[in-house]
């Protein structure tokens, strides 16, 4: 999809080929919710982590090894993660702790505001470049509960 330049977010990269949807921005705690989630279901290092991010989300979000070994660290010094000892090699992995699951429960709860909020925008985006039919749809699910 090609953006106009005059639409055009700081969030997206322009490459020959339209818009790099690799530069999209995700909604503000929406990294740490679906690492913790993907940290309950399994042991992970940081690069696996990158790759189910982008595997679970059909290759729409690929958040950069600077966010998330920037996360891992900050779950880790919060407890909410636990690093499993090494099985030779040198690779860390990950798993969620008793603290990180009762902030995963937290965290659901929470992002479902910003994901409204996020909506919403992209609503008003919709109603400046012609289509109100979207706007009108995304509006709908900003206010479902």
């Amino acid at each position: 999809m090609k953006v106009p330049t005059h639409l055009r977010v700081s969030g997206y990269k322009e490459t020959p080929e339209g818009v790099d949807a690799s530069m999209i921005s995700a909604p503000r705690g929406l990294l740490k919710l679906v690492s913790l989630q993907l940290f309950s279901e399994s042991s992970l290092s940081g690069a696996e982590l990158q790759e189910q991010i982008r595997k679970t989300s059909d290759g729409v979000w690929k958040p950069g090894p600077g966010s998330i070994y920037f996360l891992l660290e900050e779950l880790r010094k919060g407890e909410l993660v636990v690093e499993l000892p090494r099985k030779g090699g040198t690779m860390r992995r990950y798993i969620i702790s008793n603290k990180g699951k009762a902030e995963l429960a937290k965290l659901r709860g929470e992002i479902s505001d910003e994901v409204r909020r996020q909506l919403k925008l992209l609503a008003y985006c919709c109603d400046h470049t012609s289509n109100p039919k979207m706007a009108e749809g995304l509006r709908k699910l900003s206010e479902a509960r």
